[in-house]
């Protein structure tokens, strides 16, 4: 009888190692996503539809603003008025500085992300984030991915940068980001910029396993920023000039040209050339 209950016991032991393996594995499980267009989910890059998870210390699940229903044409303001600048890698008591601003998103990506987001969004749940990978190659053997998720509340946007151009050899890493977008392969490196009608959003709102702590956020408030509005009173951005002119006048007029251009609406030649006009106008 000892020896039937020792056989038992072992044969029971492998069994109860895979039971435990698989709760484990159950507990860090994608969560469930889909495909919303054909040219949502290309080969080197993609924008799909992903259940947002619920938090391991929160008591409900986070219910979003969606479906939300933008143009292509209204996106693209809103993407170019995104800045990143990578943070500086310093030691101890020696830190780096950062490394000059930059535009998080390449005209080729806005114009993908700017239709692919219309498409997305569109059929979003108000369980389901918007998650999205862009890769950009450099060498033939070396590929930067680009990864995050967007999610509206009310009247908020926000975008989670899990990876900014990270360089990467091996595919298993594109294959792993494919399937986890906000998995941070070398901490976050980059951090935003923010401009008009933007902050950084450091608060637990129960996105479970969209949300890292490390991970960058920006929150956007879209509808100025689409419209191009200029920042309310009270509100100009630190160092800015606290004047205010009729909009009418020479000076109103350049100042709201200056606004547009900081906000990432206009490139830094349109500018010029806009600026040049109002000038030789006067």
């Amino acid at each position: 009888m000892t020896v039937g209950r020792k056989e038992m016991r072992a044969r029971s032991t492998p069994m109860l190692i895979v039971a435990v393996l698989a709760v484990v594995c159950s507990l860090g499980a994608v969560s469930a996503s889909r495909v919303v267009c054909g040219m949502c989910e290309e080969a080197d890059r993609f924008v799909r539809l992903q259940v947002s998870t619920k938090n391991r210390h929160a008591t409900h699940t986070q219910h979003f603003s969606h479906p939300f229903r933008w143009s292509a044409e209204q996106w693209k303001p809103i993407l170019r008025s995104i800045h990143v600048q990578k943070r500086g890698q310093g030691v101890l008591f020696f830190p780096a500085p950062n490394g000059p601003t930059r535009p998080a998103f390449t005209p080729a990506e806005v114009d993908y992300l700017s239709e692919t987001l219309t498409r997305a969004f569109a059929q979003a749940q108000p369980s389901e984030v918007v998650v999205f990978g862009l890769t950009n190659p450099k060498t033939p053997e070396m590929t930067e991915i680009t990864t995050g998720a967007w999610y509206v509340i009310d009247a908020q946007l926000y975008l989670i940068l899990g990876n900014y151009r990270e360089a990467f050899t091996m595919s298993s890493v594109r294959e792993l980001l494919w399937q986890d977008p906000l998995h941070m392969i070398a901490g976050a490196l980059y951090e935003f910029v923010p401009g008009p009608y933007q902050s950084l959003h450091r608060e637990d709102n129960g996105l479970g396993t969209f949300l890292i702590p490390e991970a960058p956020e920006l929150v956007l408030t879209y509808q100025q920023l689409s419209l191009g509005a200029p920042p309310a009173e009270g509100g100009q951005e630190k160092g800015s000039s606290s004047t205010t002119y009729p909009d009418s006048s020479l000076e109103g007029k350049l100042q709201r040209l200056r606004q547009i251009h900081d906000g990432g609406l206009i490139t830094d030649d349109e500018f010029a050339t806009k600026k040049k006009a109002l000038l030789d106008g006067f």
